[in-house]
């Protein structure tokens, strides 16, 4: 099996001009944990994940009350207020740079190891320069609906 037949091939992305705030409205509608963010000429430069919000445990410094929203440090009664300001922010000045990607005709097998050896939960498909889809870990449940 190849990775074009694992992969989700309708994929949400979003523009590296658009804001955090835009960028949490989208995950919201679409049930998506991630965005592929491409530039102008919609390639791809970067990715968005849920994780990146914070408010997730690694995120939480050693004291109980502090926590942090795209690394602004906030506490439980300034959510709001911190939560404004970053939804503010430019995807470009948030998103990871380092996309770890694979092409469609990469085995499943190696897509595995590939995502296991860098700890990563969700790779874009490519053709060539062109982004032609995702595969999440939800998407090697279809590994086990074969008949």
């Amino acid at each position: 099996m190849l990775a074009r037949d694992l992969m989700s091939g309708d994929v949400r992305t979003i523009s590296h001009d658009a804001t955090v705030g835009d960028a949490a409205r989208l995950m919201l509608e679409h049930n998506v944990s991630c965005l592929p963010v491409v530039n102008d000429e919609n390639r791809l430069v970067g990715i968005l994940t849920h994780t990146d919000f914070g408010l997730h445990p690694k995120f939480v410094p050693l004291a109980d009350n502090v926590y942090s929203l795209l690394g602004s440090a906030t506490t439980p009664a300034h959510i709001a207020e911190v939560a404004q300001t970053v939804s503010r922010q430019l995807i470009k000045d948030v998103m990871h740079r380092s996309v770890t990607t694979v092409a469609e005709d990469d085995s499943t097998v190696e897509v595995v190891q590939l995502m296991l050896r860098r700890g990563i939960h969700r790779v874009p498909v490519m053709r060539g320069e062109d982004l032609v889809g995702i595969i999440t870990r939800h998407d090697f449940l279809k590994l086990f609906n074969q008949p």
